[in-house]
């Protein structure tokens, strides 16, 4: 039959197959995001996920003033729900350690939070499950993923199939949509790997600063001390992946010496407790520009590599181009256009906004490299009144 817009028709499902407007897969930052700003659209959205919420996201659980400008943008009253949310901490600065231990701190103009995961994402989930045109599927697995010339399609697992007019793909670094549709391959140069793992107790701790420590023998990479609430952090390790590939290093070993071996960071940690084992996870960074979209699909967040190369920072970009994306289908509906040419619109929208910081990060991430010197020298240099200015307004 012909494929009509769902609100033109009551809500049907016939022979297992569901008919909706917006299929969305992944219900993190990027896909509660679109969720939420197709509320007042009177579209019938299938929000998809693989897991059950609240779940965990394994992240450094920073969440900068980016993330409630958005919101604000959507709608006021989302910044001021976030504001009163908790648990959550405030970072007000950053601290940077060179090689030799020498730092360099900066305030932040605007106040940023450090919230787990697990509770952020659920926070947003929740608020998308409020509007009654979002139909909800947890604990799912896709199966399969296509688009022709009158819908897109998503199979699942147990069977059922979902039909909507456009599909977006919010789905993580280990996206389907970008993988069926998109042809995504990952690409060592731009990609990079990480381990985090929860302490309490930590020696020092500053409750409003977020630590980042660029260490001799562990670079090109980073090590963090991020505070979260009740004396607790988030602490990992990342490193581009083609170095970890080349040299072969174990990432959770890594960090285990980090904590154990080097003296400054020892005594840090010497009455810290760990709360959870090492855990990994991947970050496609936003240093390589890729199709985002195609005939009746887009994709967001981790799953159009749209994470900053130098910080690794994704929530608020995740959260951008869920909005982006949301924005384009509108239109898109108005237009009963969702051709590959059309969507294309919502690509140049998104490296418009993003890709200025992309490249300038991704330039920094390769000068810094290994070179143990230079860094030493850019963070004595980054004390300077002026140039610390300049960097607060490089990174927020």
């Amino acid at each position: 039959m012909e494929f009509v817009y769902l609100h033109q028709l009551k809500h049907t499902q016939l022979n297992n197959t569901k008919l909706v407007d917006v299929i969305i897969i992944g219900a993190g930052p990027a896909g509660s995001t679109c969720a939420i700003t197709l509320k007042n659209s009177g579209l019938k959205v299938a929000l998809l996920d693989k897991e059950t919420f609240p779940r965990d996201k394994i992240c450094g659980d920073a969440v900068s003033s980016v993330a409630k400008r958005i919101l604000r943008q959507i709608d006021p009253e989302l910044e001021t729900n976030l504001l009163a949310f908790a648990p959550k901490t405030n970072i007000t600065q950053a601290k940077l350690y060179s090689p030799n231990f020498k730092s360099l701190s900066f305030s932040f103009s605007k106040t940023g939070h450090c919230i787990r995961r697990k509770d952020f994402d659920n926070w947003l989930f929740e608020i998308a499950k409020q509007n009654t045109n979002n139909e909800i599927i947890q604990n799912c697995k896709v199966k399969e993923v296509s688009t022709n010339a009158d819908f897109a399609e998503v199979v699942l697992a147990d069977g059922t199939t979902i039909k909507g007019k456009v599909l977006v793909g919010c789905d993580g670094a280990h996206s389907i949509v970008a993988k069926k549709l998109n042809n995504f391959k990952v690409d060592r140069k731009h990609y990079s790997g990480a381990v985090r793992q929860y302490y309490s107790n930590i020696k020092g701790l500053e409750g409003n600063a977020l630590e980042v420590y660029f260490l001799k023998g562990y670079l090109p990479g980073y090590f963090w001390i991020f505070p979260l609430s009740n004396n607790e952090a988030n602490v990992g390790f990342g490193m581009l992946s083609e170095t970890i590939a080349k040299n072969k290093i174990d990432l959770k070993a890594s960090m285990h010496e980090i904590i154990n071996n080097i003296p400054e960071i020892r005594e840090r940690f010497k009455d810290a407790t760990p709360l959870e084992a090492v855990k990994g996870f991947g970050l496609p960074l936003g240093s390589k520009k890729y199709n985002i979209s195609g005939h009746r699909f887009m994709l967001c967040g981790d799953a159009a590599s749209l994470i900053d190369p130098f910080s690794g920072e994704g929530i608020e970009t995740a959260m951008e181009s869920g909005k982006f994306a949301a924005e384009q289908i509108i239109k898109s509906i108005d237009q009963n256009n969702f051709g590959a040419n059309t969507l294309k619109a919502y690509d140049e929208r998104v490296y418009k906004k993003m890709w200025g910081n992309f490249k300038n990060h991704y330039y920094l991430q390769r000068l810094l490299s290994d070179r143990v010197s230079l860094i030493n020298t850019l963070i004595k240099i980054g004390n300077i009144p002026w140039v610390n200015k300049q960097i607060t307004k490089m990174f927020y």
